[in-house]
């Protein structure tokens, strides 16, 4: 008799409504947290995406920034080695009129 009077909604005394509250409360407080959770990471991946695409354009970028600085160097270097071997014979030599 104790068993159907536990199993009745609101039977048992006015202790189980509490605790029947408290759950359902509690498990539409889960429902809840799981819910951010998923959106939450749904917008973690997208933010993930966007750094992975970005992280590739930088590298992207740099390279080619890289090979406009190799082929600047060189230029450069073959211009300073000329103007260095002139000792002054160049623009700095001359007088202005």
């Amino acid at each position: 008799m104790n068993g159907a009077a536990e199993a009745e909604p609101g039977g048992g005394g006015g202790a189980g409504g509490g605790y029947r509250r408290r759950y359902r409360a509690l498990k539409r407080r889960l429902k809840l947290l799981l819910y951010e959770q998923e959106c939450f990471q749904e917008e973690l991946r997208r933010a993930q995406r966007r750094l992975l695409r970005v992280s590739r354009d930088k590298s992207y970028l740099l390279d080619r920034l890289l090979q406009y600085e190799q082929v600047d160097d060189d230029s450069s270097d073959s211009e300073a080695t000329a103007s260095s071997d002139t000792d002054g014979e160049g623009p700095k030599g001359r007088s202005l009129p």
